[in-house]
């Protein structure tokens, strides 16, 4: 029994043994919120500690005979019980007391929804699209996260990214005033793998044209697309979209399917897919159809240069569904309005793509362009909200995930 009290007492006591208290203290950051987390912690040492004498002296009058058997345990149990009851009832107090959290943009899902989500996690929402706030955490897609914006919400203690890219975050920024970064870095693996073989057989089968021949009053278009089956396909970055997308063009009975990556990935070599490792020239001098999978930071800025792309042939299709800034947009266009290849290009380097972008003057027919929608089913906006709310949830109880800085 008292192996029992020894360690509810470390449990109970103990601050780093609480995760809803050490979330208050490293999240609250006003003051009347950080005296409620210590007030929560006095009540449970003062009610731990009647809890401790009632149960020294029970042991005492069952020592002396003074009570029954069935009275003992009866009187034990309730108060092994007590404590455990007491620090439910102060978590969930901490649990409701979180705070405000300040989105900077709207989430491209009705605000209601988001507020209903966040709000299941225990959150207030405030809305600061510019205005400062209190909050301690700021939620934001692909809004900028600069210096300028943090000092407008000076209790900032975490920038919840809403998007599996951060390099519109001013990373130097957060961490000079100890601010953490997370993102969601899994919601759109399928939306984003699907739309890579979708631009690929929109270029293939030619369906923008198509549309456009018969909405104009004409029935034949060509003589004829292409199929996918019996091609070289080449993924270039092997993380969690690169490996998804290999898996769907896999269905459609490759020749072969070449892969590169930083980082062996073993799985891609193995059964079903049976990949070919290999460098990224060969992957350009080879592949039918290059798809680009690869994060967009310092390193892979500009990574995919006009040395790359002039060793594609001019029946290959470059997919760009990663970030517009991997590669070199101008080289690209130039060699694009040259016919030199095709491409379906989902990303741009500057977005939304201006007036006088060179991307505006390459042939139809060489390029099928999508608005950066990759990430957009109603499916994934609705998973990147939930993921976004746990993730809150998590740091401000002191178990972050998804941290990125």
């Amino acid at each position: 029994e008292f192996g029992w009290l020894h360690a509810t007492l470390r449990r109970e006591c103990d601050l780093e043994g609480d995760a809803s208290l050490q979330g208050d203290f490293m999240a609250h950051s006003t003051q009347n919120q950080h005296c409620c987390s210590l007030c929560s912690c006095r009540r449970k040492t003062v009610v731990l500690l009647l809890a401790v004498l009632a149960y020294v002296g029970l042991v005492l009058l069952h020592a002396s005979g003074q009570v029954s058997n069935t009275t003992s345990f009866l009187m034990f149990g309730c108060a092994r019980a007590w404590p455990a009851a007491f620090g439910r009832q102060v978590s969930a107090v901490n649990r409701n007391a979180a705070g405000k959290v300040a989105f900077l943009q709207d989430q491209q899902i009705p605000r209601q929804q988001v507020e209903d989500i966040v709000k299941a996690q225990g959150f207030d929402v405030v809305w600061s699209l510019k205005e400062p706030s209190d909050a301690w955490a700021l939620v934001t897609v692909n809004a900028p996260v600069t210096a300028e914006v943090l000092d407008r919400h000076p209790n900032c203690k975490l920038v919840a990214v809403s998007f599996t890219g951060f390099n519109h975050v001013d990373i130097e920024a957060c961490r000079k005033r100890d601010i953490s970064v997370v993102n969601v870095p899994t919601y759109s693996t399928d939306a984003v793998a699907e739309l890579s073989v979708g631009l690929a057989l929109a270029v293939y089968r030619e369906l923008p044209g198509c549309d456009k021949t018969l909405r104009g009053g004409g029935w034949v278009h060509s003589a004829g697309g292409m199929e996918l089956r019996d091609k070289v396909i080449g993924i270039v970055g092997l993380g969690r979209i690169g490996m998804r997308a290999a898996e769907l063009f896999h269905a459609f009975r490759p020749r072969e399917l070449l892969g590169w990556s930083r980082r062996a990935k073993p799985e891609f070599s193995k059964e079903p897919l049976m990949g070919q490792h290999t460098s990224l020239e060969e992957i350009f001098e080879r592949a039918d159809v290059v798809s680009l999978h690869i994060a967009l930071n310092s390193d892979t800025r500009g990574f995919v240069g006009r040395n790359l792309l002039e060793r594609l042939r001019s029946s290959a299709v470059l997919i760009n569904v990663a970030r517009g800034g991997v590669l070199d947009q101008t080289a690209m266009c130039d060699l694009l309005c040259q016919r030199r290849f095709r491409a379906g290009l989902d990303v741009f380097e500057e977005e939304p793509i201006p007036a006088d972008d060179p991307i505006r003057q390459v042939p139809a027919e060489q390029a099928v362009l999508t608005p950066h929608v990759a990430y957009k089913s109603l499916e994934a906006l609705q998973r990147r909200m939930e993921i976004t709310s746990a993730n809150l949830r998590a740091f401000h109880d002191g178990n972050p995930i998804n941290i990125v800085s």
